[in-house]
């Protein structure tokens, strides 16, 4: 839905200064382009976008939103999150013991993180993966891959294993109606595990909805929309209402930050655009604070 918000943005643009929607097009894949690619090696990522390629080489069918508009300036935008979010996934693996690992994705649309997790710990490590979509088209894809996948929507999500290491989420919570709830679920389900999410990085918390707010009426799905886009402050205090306390954090820029004036205006450019970058934790449970809570659902 934010590919939305920026070809709207665009188009007042064009009505300003007079361009064709494909050369305004192109130059703004060129500055977004120069922009990961400076984070990229400001944040020494870049080796790791390369390994990313190798482990899977097309990625250009992950989500099906983006099909139509799928290029080497959307590969290398993904590509470029995707290595930020293996980051996080094997400073996890720091807080993990075992070398018998389930890892449960929650809102995997291809087993493509999966997939990256298992080469990059180079077989150090057993790891058995469940993929969670409620998209019967991401759980075919998955499949296709020889990775378990279960079809369902993640708030009502029932594992048979009990004995979960590591659930992630990238781009996902965003998308939920009540978060809140989903959270607390897990955390009193999974006793023993630690959670990776990541999120679009806001500055100051905001409902989504940007179909609605562009009164927009073609039919959108659950992946087209983003209900709570939050701060990280905001989210921190609903991860500890609902059972989990962040133990590491890390924001990802869609931009070099070491160029003062330039970076500044790339800040803004992002926020107006699509989002200035993604925050990413890995949570542990701590019940410390949910239980001061006395009117929570009742959970199977």
């Amino acid at each position: 839905m934010k590919n939305i918000m920026s070809k709207l943005f665009l188009k007042r643009l064009l009505a300003i200064a007079g361009f064709d929607i494909v050369s305004l097009r192109r130059f703004y894949e060129k500055i977004n382009k120069w922009s990961i690619k400076s984070t990229l090696n400001e944040n020494r990522l870049v080796n790791l976008v390369y390994r990313l390629r190798k482990i899977v080489p097309d990625i250009s069918h992950q989500e099906e939103s983006e099909r139509l508009i799928f290029n080497d300036y959307w590969e290398l935008k993904r590509r470029a999150l995707q290595a930020f979010q293996c980051t996080l996934m094997l400073e996890a693996l720091k807080y993990l013991s075992s070398h018998k690992l389930t890892v449960v994705d929650i809102g995997d649309s291809a087993g493509t993180h999966m997939l990256y997790l298992k080469a990059l710990t180079n077989g150090s490590l057993e790891i058995n993966s469940i993929s969670v979509n409620l998209d019967k088209r991401a759980i075919e894809k998955i499949k296709a891959r020889g990775l378990e996948a279960v079809l369902c929507r993640a708030e009502d999500l029932e594992i048979e294993e009990k004995n979960i290491d590591l659930f992630v989420s990238f781009e996902m919570l965003e998308h939920l109606h009540n978060p809140a709830f989903f959270l607390y679920r897990l955390a009193k389900n999974n006793p023993d595990t630690k959670f990776v999410i990541t999120v679009p990085y806001v500055r100051n918390s905001r409902v989504g909805l940007h179909h609605i707010r562009y009164n927009l009426h073609n039919k959108v799905f659950a992946e087209d929309v983003h209900i709570f886009e939050l701060s990280p402050e905001d989210w921190t205090l609903l991860f500890l209402h609902s059972g989990w306390k962040v133990i590491f954090s890390r924001i990802y820029y869609q931009y070099p930050r070491k160029f003062p004036f330039v970076s500044g205006l790339l800040a803004r450019y992002w926020r107006h655009t699509d989002f200035e970058g993604f925050w990413g934790v890995i949570l542990e449970r701590d019940y410390r604070v949910c239980d001061l809570y006395q009117d929570w659902q009742l959970i199977s």
